[in-house]
């Protein structure tokens, strides 16, 4: 036997535990998804891949050795694995999915085995060799420090880490990644610094305990869903620098009473403050004729409630 293939043992919900032979040398897509009574896995060294969602919803799993003949984790791999504690990774790993440790909530620390060209950690935090991408967060983390060395933070780093309450983010960080913050549902407040041009699709989306957040002038564009039920945000200034709001930016933010907006936007996407239904003042550093056209008579403002636009608003 040397491979176990997609879907092999996908939703046997009674699996308590398994068995995998040295000859396996690789696990397919989805091949233990959903096994909640898997306690522990132990893949042996023969094993080079694991596939996308391979061990995705093993509720129960709690530890997870990997050998060291394992070069790549695929996406989501080990995703909502919730009470999982402790995992390394191996020297030899040189390829990471996106999202392959998200929604780990008891997990504390990703250890990278001695020698790895591809990966460090630093405070129990995955980040690429020289210390410039932050990777993954685990999801048990509640504060986090990121050192001044990153410039970017990867697609989905923070997805799910619902216990984490802040964190601190150098200015040398330029780009916030899509589904960065996803998910983040005890993050109160953040601040953005000087720098990021952009905040991508869905970044802090469902941030339900999001009060304040910092939008710096150096942004330019605010992706589609970025701020999607961010239900306790009451109110938002979009600077000078963002010249686009995607669709659905500020959608089901429920709370949201004032929004500012500069006069540099040239679009804002369809039902950008939809379902907003608090909102009662848009303050716009604009014309009126100017915000007829960035709206273009879409529905972005669809269902929101009683709302006044203030023109020509002059930031205090």
């Amino acid at each position: 036997m040397t491979s176990i293939d997609f879907c092999a043992f996908r939703y046997c919900s009674s699996l308590a535990s398994v068995t995998i032979p040295d000859s396996v040398t690789s696990i397919g897509y989805w091949a233990f998804q959903g096994c909640d009574s898997l306690t522990s896995v132990t893949i042996p060294d023969g094993v080079t891949s694991i596939g996308e969602y391979a061990f995705n919803y093993c509720t129960s799993l709690t530890s997870v050795t990997i050998g060291d003949g394992v070069t790549s984790i695929g996406k989501s791999a080990f995703s909502n694995c919730t009470s999982l504690t402790d995992l390394t990774i191996p020297a030899g790993v040189t390829s990471i999915g996106d999202e392959a440790f998200s929604s780990c909530d008891s997990l504390t620390e990703i250890i990278v085995g001695e020698g790895n060209q591809q990966y460090a950690a630093l405070d129990g935090v995955l980040y690429n060799k020289d210390m410039t991408t932050l990777i993954c967060c685990p999801g048990g983390k509640s504060t986090v420090t990121i050192p001044d060395s990153v410039t970017s933070i990867g697609s989905a780093a923070f997805y799910g880490c619902s216990n984490l309450t802040s964190v601190t983010i150098p200015d040398s960080v330029t780009s916030i990644g899509s589904y960065t913050f996803y998910n983040c549902s005890s993050l109160t407040a953040i601040n953005i610094p000087d720098g990021v041009t952009s905040i991508g699709e869905r970044a802090l989306s469902n941030c339900s305990s999001l009060t304040s957040v910092t939008i710096p002038d150096s942004v330019t564009s605010i992706g589609s869903e970025a701020f999607f039920s961010c239900v306790s945000l009451t109110s938002i200034i979009i600077p000078d620098g963002v010249t686009s709001i995607g669709g659905d930016a500020f959608s089901y933010c429920s709370s949201l009473t004032a929004v500012t907006i500069g006069a540099s936007v040239t679009s804002i996407g369809f039902h950008a403050f939809y379902w907003c239904g608090s909102l009662t003042d848009i303050y716009y550093t604009g014309t009126v004729a100017e915000w007829n056209t960035i709206t273009k008579g879409y529905y972005w403002d669809y269902d929101t409630g009683s709302y006044t636009i203030h023109y020509n608003y002059v930031p205090a």
